[in-house]
């Protein structure tokens, strides 16, 4: 291995180290992690994104998405909670942004996601009680007056395996800045590293998808990266 080489993976393993170091230091079960692939993101939802949001058209999205969705679900009842939240696990554009209780789970999202050639960050914040969206008594996620958290069901698997939580936007058009938050910075060419020492604490793929998708996602990633061919996992 030659100086530069030595050079680099020292580096790598001293910026996982001071990850690690961070995430202990922050490790009240009140702080909650979102990971973004480039430090410039915001913390905005997708609904918001485009140029011209319009409620309407929100509103739209989720009536077809409730109408539509019983196809699918079955007789699962669910509240307007329940289903904004799973049309956001799904893809569709929403005014709740995704966040885990886990900060490697984070870190997985912030180093796997595209694109993948920027420095990527680990975001958090620290929720108190009255950050928490009372269901029971706010029963329309479209008509709520202040940016807050939401406590999902366990709806799907996957939002129980990534540790879920959502954030749900009062201002959906406007990018949200918490008060309190902090940030960790990983730098593009470290980014693979983070996913290889990810991938032996059981982050991987298959962790965070499930099912059979996940198992070939992760063995996608073990073929490419050439990571723990030689042994059974």
């Amino acid at each position: 291995m030659s100086e530069n080489q030595k050079e680099r993976r020292k580096r790598q393993q001293d910026v996982w180290q001071d990850f690690l170091t961070w995430t202990t230091q922050h490790a009240d079960s009140r702080w909650v992690y979102r990971g973004h692939p480039d430090v410039s993101y915001k913390l905005q939802p997708s609904i918001g994104r485009k140029s011209k949001y319009r409620l309407i058209d929100e509103t739209a999205l989720l009536e077809i998405f409730a109408r539509r969705a019983t196809e699918f679900l079955g007789h699962q009842e669910l509240n307007r909670w329940d289903l904004i939240a799973l049309a956001q696990h799904h893809g569709m554009p929403t005014r709740l942004l995704d966040w885990t209780s886990n900060p490697l789970v984070a870190a997985y999202f912030a180093t796997t996601s595209a694109p993948l050639d920027r420095d990527a960050t680990v975001i958090a914040t620290r929720v108190s009680s009255d950050q928490i969206i009372d269901t029971g008594y706010h029963k329309e996620p479209l008509a709520i007056s202040q940016t807050g958290f939401l406590l999902p069901r366990s709806i799907t698997v996957r939002i129980v395996s990534q540790s879920g939580i959502f954030s749900c936007h009062h201002q959906p058009d406007s990018p949200w800045l918490p008060s309190g938050q902090i940030s960790f910075d990983i730098p593009r060419d470290v980014r693979s590293f983070f996913q290889r020492r990810l991938f032996s604490f059981g982050i991987d793929h298959q962790r965070i998808m499930g099912g059979l998708d996940g198992l070939c996602a992760r063995l996608s990633w073990q073929y490419a990266a050439g990571v723990g061919l030689g042994a059974v996992r």
